[in-house]
């Protein structure tokens, strides 16, 4: 659809690893990575194969009435809508350890023991410090 142009000056998504390269190669088409389907009344697209059926149910939804849709998803054993865009699905790398920060050591002795608990109670123990000084630090560096 984007090689023949039909997606020009139309907002659009696909999966969120090809999205960058869509915008690349076809810098007319509005690129929405963020969400799952994209309904432009008679061209719709889908952020992958699980995004499709999100879109089945939507064109249900639409054509059909919510009621029907409904039960459609029940029937799919899905939800009739689901939330939080394909943000949550993508996999983001570990921010880079600096040891040599205030909270490097700790980051780095909390990445060696994810499988233990570690409230905020324990890391600031840990740390020797108290949770509002810990969280602050944090908040300094991280955020």
């Amino acid at each position: 659809m984007a090689r023949a142009g039909a997606l020009n000056g139309l907002e659009a998504t696909t999966h969120w690893r090809a999205a960058e390269e869509l915008a690349r190669r076809y810098p007319a088409i509005k690129v929405n990575p963020d969400v799952l389907y994209v309904d432009n009344g008679m061209i719709l697209t889908s952020a992958g194969a699980a995004a499709g059926l999100d879109l089945c149910l939507h064109l249900v939804r639409r054509d059909l009435g919510a009621e029907i849709a409904a039960r459609t998803a029940r029937l799919a054993v899905m939800p009739l809508e689901r939330a939080g865009g394909q943000a949550q699905f993508i996999v983001y790398e570990p921010p880079t350890l600096n040891d040599g920060s205030a909270t490097g050591p700790l980051t780095r002795w909390m990445t060696q023991n994810l499988d233990q608990e570690l409230s905020l109670p324990r890391i600031a123990d840990h740390a020797g410090m108290s949770t509002r000084t810990l969280s602050r630090r944090f908040s300094n560096e991280w955020v």
